[in-house]
Order: C-alpha cells, then structure tokens, then sequence
C-alpha cells in the first residue's frame, strides 16, 4: 500500500516537473485532455518587419507568454519615443490578452519611434492577435 502510494506521488510530481505550474493555471485547459494549444504556445515568437498596420509602417515582435505572466526581466533597449527603424533597439513591453488569462511580450518600432507600452501591445494585436490571443 505504501509503495503504491509512493507510486502515485512521484507520478505526480514528474507531471508536474514535465507540465509544470503554468500547464496547471491555464484557465484555457480543457477538461483532462492536457493543456490547451494556448498553454503549449508559450515561446512562439511573430515578427513583422516594415509592414503597414492601419496608416501607420511599423516593426514589431511578439512572443506568446501562453497562460504565464511576462517574466519579470524584460530585455532592455531604446524607450518609448526614441528613435529607431526596426523594432530590435525598443525596448520589450509586458502585455495582457483583452478578455483572457494570457499574456504575451511585445516590441514595437512606430513610424520611426519606440512604441510605449500601450501602443506596443495595441499594434501587435492589431497585426498577430488571433494567433497571440486565440481570437
């Protein structure tokens, strides 16, 4: 009785090592069928090099937090209002999915200057957001 309780224990915690505590949190998962695709997506990065949103030429990159927060460190770069061409020098913005659990992280280059971080979320949604948000 006891080894098979030992059993069971370490069968969930390889589950939980292998799934880990966001696979846990999603509030996308369906039933016991395992995390959702959103979930599973956690890391995929969309990019969009001089590309015209609304009237407006933009460089942006989004990376899919799946059902996690933003991790605590963002990279680093040029601040809201800089200067820049591409969106690599700006610096990376912590975003939420309207309506959802899920968040992703995005950098924005906007006619020529780093976008802030609202605008930066605003204009990767409005270039990736089925994909980033599942819709």
């Amino acid at each position: 009785m006891i080894a098979a309780v030992a059993r069971l224990a370490l069968l969930c915690l390889l589950w939980l090592l292998g799934f880990g505590p966001v696979a846990c949190r999603c509030a996308d998962r369906p039933g016991p069928g395992g995390p959702a695709l959103a979930c599973e997506q956690k890391g995929t990065v969309y990019l969009a090099d001089k590309v015209r949103v609304g009237s407006r030429e933009v460089s942006v990159r989004a990376v899919h937090g799946g059902c996690a927060p933003c991790p605590q460190l963002l990279a680093k770069g040029a601040g809201s209002g800089d200067k820049c061409s591409l969106h690599r020098v700006c610096a990376e913005r912590c975003c939420a999915c309207p309506g959802r659990r899920r968040s992703f992280t995005a950098t924005a280059c906007n006619d020529g200057e780093c976008a802030s971080e609202a605008a930066a979320c605003e204009t990767a949604l409005a270039r990736f957001g089925p994909e980033l948000c599942g819709g």
